[in-house]
């Protein structure tokens, strides 16, 4: 029986595609997220991973991610229990109170609040590995 293939994404060198409002919810469609699939063999393979969304739940301020799009210099996940992930588990599930600072690559530090994140791959996705050396 395969195993299946787990995934770690990074908010850093990945690519906004479009911000869309759902209610309350927020919904980060990436056009390129940067990620590494992690082989049974333990081998690691970086590139990027199409079809991947973040859902925040219950966002604000919302303002915050007006006008976000193209690459992002950094980002990271701040817990409310103080820890901080720049690399996060693909899917993966937070449902606690969280900030997501978000540094596009043309400068400007975003912050939202949050009380959830969900981290999706969509039916489809593709990956493509990176050659960067």
């Amino acid at each position: 029986m395969a195993q299946p293939v787990v995934w770690e994404m990074a908010f850093a060198d990945s690519e906004v595609r479009a911000v869309q409002r759902h209610g309350a919810d927020v919904h980060l469609l990436l056009s390129a997220a940067f990620a590494t699939q992690l082989l049974p063999s333990g081998e690691r393979v970086s590139g990027y991973l199409q079809g991947v969304s973040l859902v925040l739940q219950q966002c604000e301020p919302v303002p915050a991610l007006d006008g976000l799009f193209g690459r992002l210099r950094s980002g990271r996940v701040r817990l409310n229990a103080g820890e901080s992930l720049a690399v996060m588990a693909l899917p993966g599930t937070w449902q606690q109170p969280l900030t997501l600072e978000l540094e596009p690559a043309q400068g400007g530090l975003r912050v939202v609040q949050a009380q959830g994140l969900e981290c999706r791959m969509e039916p489809g996705g593709v990956f493509r590995e990176s050659l960067f050396c």
